[in-house]
């Protein structure tokens, strides 16, 4: 149990407002009243979800991500996420394979492809450990690749799981 000093504050509305919307589900007659009540019920469970995903990328600017879906469109933002998913967990695996085998070509490599993905979806803190990891390959410096790593495997993977948990606008195809 949870100690209520420590209980998520959100958890009592969010329950209030669980049972709101389901008080509205026997009302809804239309297909279009039922299709924005799906609508509802993923907006209710994304705010529902543990927000540990976004507290372990220290700084992250939401309308990056916001507005490059926005200029992608409703018709292509399901393929940008997963176009971004793939990205991101190719470069991880990149990443990995470079640590794993002293192999500073793969980081350089991977810390350029991080920077401009990071970058773009607004993941500030990650881009500026994925500048740092691009120097640190440049330089060879095995004792500072030891220390940047875990904070940066720890972000990327928080952005990973961020992008896999972001819905498209509404409106998009599915």
């Amino acid at each position: 149990m949870i100690h209520p000093a420590t209980e998520d504050p959100m958890q009592g509305p969010l329950q209030e407002l669980r049972r709101a919307v389901e008080a509205l589900r026997p009302f809804l007659e239309s297909p279009d009243q039922q299709a924005e009540f799906v609508v509802i019920e993923d907006a209710l469970a994304r705010l529902s979800a543990p927000r540990s995903a976004t507290a372990r990328l220290a700084d992250f600017d939401p309308s990056r991500l916001s507005h490059l879906l926005d200029i992608t469109g409703p018709d292509l933002a399901v393929e940008l996420l997963a176009r971004l998913t793939e990205d991101l967990t190719a470069t991880q695996d990149l990443l990995e394979t470079g640590v794993a085998q002293s192999d500073w070509k793969h980081l350089r490599e991977g810390s350029h492809v991080l920077i401009s993905l990071s970058g773009s979806v607004g993941a500030l803190s990650l881009q500026a450990m994925s500048e740092s990891l691009n120097a640190i390959a440049h330089r060879q410096d095995q004792g500072a690749l030891d220390a940047l790593m875990p904070p940066l495997s720890g972000e990327l993977v928080a952005l990973i799981q961020l992008i896999r948990a972001t819905r498209p606008p509404y409106g998009t195809a599915r």
